[in-house]
């Protein structure tokens, strides 16, 4: 939930895509059981599922909607409000990624799925996903830092 929430950037469009692929996996468990990697290979379908929602739906123009990150845990150095602040703060510089940017960054850096496994799961080279995945970081530390900035 929390990928697709970070994905999305909206809680009940990543209700929507991890319902969607809980039905899948449920239906074709007998196939996926025999994975290596259970846990890598439900969350590219869920990085499939969210580009193939997305694709359809920025025909229609939709606009990104912005919600607070999930939580991973509790950081005992930082008050409640400057938590939220940082988590909204990541939750728009991660907005203004593309799609495929995001996936990736967050594939990689939050779900700890190698190059070669998003490169499989988004039908690119290796080399892509590293090149986008830098072009990303960039354009994070950038966004980030600007928002620091008084």
């Amino acid at each position: 939930m929390r990928l697709a929430t970070l994905l999305t950037g909206s809680a009940e469009e990543a209700a929507d895509v991890v319902q969607d692929v809980l039905m899948r996996v449920y239906r074709d468990w007998h196939r996926i059981s025999a994975v290596e990697y259970v846990d890598a290979y439900v969350s590219r379908m869920v990085v499939n599922r969210h580009l193939s929602r997305a694709r359809s739906l920025s025909r229609r123009d939709r606009r990104e909607r912005l919600v607070a990150v999930p939580e991973a845990g509790p950081s005992p150095s930082h008050g409640v409000a400057e938590r939220i602040a940082e988590r909204d703060e990541l939750a728009t510089a991660l907005a203004s990624l593309g799609r495929r940017q995001r996936a990736i960054v967050l594939l990689r850096h939050v779900d700890g799925v190698s190059d070669e496994e998003i490169a499989a799961s988004l039908g690119c080279s290796t080399v892509t996903v590293r090149s986008q995945a830098s072009r990303a970081l960039a354009h994070l530390r950038s966004a980030l830092a600007e928002g620091s900035r008084p």
